[in-house]
């Protein structure tokens, strides 16, 4: 997959149309600040609101699109939003159906790989997905080519994906990424029928770009400039939320209490 570069530079989106758009939001990054570990990740309660509220005024037209497991998503207070999880292997609607992809018993093998490997150096981190296995190596950054090699090598020996991130790099489910996961859900009720929106910060995002954008869709990139499949930047992870809560505000109904999420 080739990205193409903007020049002049992207500008920032409209505001959301409740009335025709769908909205995918990848988590980390975007929604959330990224940190050294992924377990440290701080989710407020103003951010939790006005996904719901969005939700809601979407007629349930969101869903979080996201590397992580469900279930972790979940713990950071999402229960009961639409989400795609583990790059598109598993996803969840609002009203709770669910699909999972099978588990490749090669990634008991990477898994296994993966943990020694992170106890071989200060600052290496394995994460155990229920459809994936990562190393993150933020804390270690002379690690990255071996573990970049690491996860080559397993990747070929067990017909595993190899995915990178931000200071990290994945084995997971062959055959699916964000953009296969959101064209799932657009032929699904709610989605089908509306226009996609998707926000994403990283190359892991780029898939689910190119698939909202040939669907007709707006994509929109979260953070500084590069060459990118989206339309639109915003930029940073205050922005995404100041730009979530303006919609939710310019929508209110008449007479409604705009207390989420308002801008300051």
């Amino acid at each position: 997959m080739t990205a193409h570069p903007h020049d002049p530079p992207l500008a920032q989106p409209p505001l959301l149309d409740f009335g025709r758009d769908a909205l995918f939001l990848d988590f980390d990054g975007t929604l959330v600040e990224l940190c050294d570990r992924p377990d440290a990740v701080q989710v407020s309660e103003r951010l939790i609101e006005t996904l719901h509220a969005l939700s809601e005024r979407l007629d349930g037209r969101l869903a979080l699109v996201s590397g992580r497991a469900i279930e972790v998503l979940d713990g950071f207070g999402m229960i009961g939003l639409a989400a795609a999880g583990s790059h598109g292997s598993e996803w969840r609607l609002a009203n709770g159906e669910r699909k999972y992809l099978p588990r490749p018993p090669g990634l008991d093998v990477a898994q296994q790989q993966f943990a020694v490997f992170a106890d071989t150096a200060d600052g290496l981190l394995f994460e155990d997905k229920p459809l994936g296995a990562a190393l993150h190596y933020r804390r270690a950054p002379g690690m990255r080519d071996a573990a970049h090699d690491l996860a080559r090598q397993l990747a070929d020996d067990h017909k595993l994906h190899l995915q990178h991130g931000h200071d990290m790099v994945e084995l997971r489910v062959p055959g699916v990424d964000k953009g296969t996961a959101i064209c799932e859900l657009l032929k699904l009720r709610p989605f089908a029928g509306f226009r996609p929106i998707f926000l994403g910060d990283d190359v892991t995002d780029e898939d689910g770009f190119e698939a909202v954008e040939a669907s007709g869709g707006k994509a929109i990139l979260v953070g500084e400039p590069r060459d990118t499949h989206a339309s639109y930047r915003l930029s940073g992870v205050s922005a995404v939320n100041e730009w979530l809560a303006r919609s939710l505000q310019s929508h209110a109904p008449e007479g409604a209490a705009r207390t989420t999420g308002g801008m300051k």
